[in-house]
């Protein structure tokens, strides 16, 4: 019974490890991924209006539908805007195939995260039912779930100021079947929007704000396990 249980309780850890650190990953990934704000400043880092010819409002509306698109709230991205004074389509239709990829990944985002967030709940409940020393076991394990994936952030961070463009490469390689996600930035709106800048801006601001959640746990892990000790 007790070897049973010893057992179980690996599992419950194991689970939550692997379930926690991918629950905050992709919550910080869609809440920058949606945050139309960073968007617009970067549309103004990049002088993006300048090297589309459309307006900043226009752009505003742009970013509306793609955001809209990715949380399956537009069935298409049939945009007209002004670009450079005259009425145009504002995706080609490879720009548009690409896009109906992305939406693809988000979708398998959405379920990774909420899967995750769940695993994580009954990995918790089942802690605190099973477990000898509930706090103790909980603050155990977020430590591990913390401190790993810290690592291999700081890690990734390091990857992505050396060489940014090649693992940017390696990413879509994995992630996409095809080579839609190749567009031409002299003549595709879709990369003039978020050139490879934005990407880089957009990785490092989710690593940092990762990685602060991830350190904030480790303190409070340390801290209340210190404080069980001294009791």
């Amino acid at each position: 019974m007790k070897r049973s249980k010893k057992i179980l309780m690996n599992i419950l850890k194991a689970i939550l490890v692997i379930f926690l650190p991918i629950a905050i990953l992709l919550t910080v990934v869609q809440y920058y991924a949606f945050n139309k704000d960073f968007y617009l400043k970067e549309y103004s880092k990049y002088e993006v209006s300048e090297s589309t010819g459309i307006s900043n409002e226009d752009l505003g509306e742009i970013t509306n539908r793609l955001l809209d698109y990715l949380k399956q709230n537009e069935e298409d991205l049939n945009i007209r805007v002004l670009i450079n004074g005259s009425m145009e389509e504002v995706f080609g239709e490879r720009e548009k195939l690409h896009m109906v990829d992305v939406k693809e990944l988000f979708i398998k985002g959405y379920i990774l995260k909420n899967t995750s967030i769940i695993m994580s709940i009954v990995s918790i409940l089942g802690i605190i039912i099973f477990s000898n020393n509930k706090r103790k076991d909980i603050f155990q394990v977020i430590y591990w779930a913390s401190g790993i994936p810290l690592i291999l952030m700081l890690t990734l961070f390091i990857l992505i100021k050396t060489d940014f463009y090649k693992y940017f490469t390696y990413f879509h390689k994995i992630f996409f079947t095809n080579d839609l996600w190749l567009l031409n930035p002299k003549t595709d709106i879709l990369i003039q929007l978020v050139p490879l800048g934005f990407f880089t801006d957009i990785s490092i601001k989710i690593l940092i704000l990762f990685s602060l959640i991830l350190i904030f746990l480790i303190i409070i892990s340390i801290y209340f396990s210190k404080s069980l000790r001294h009791n």
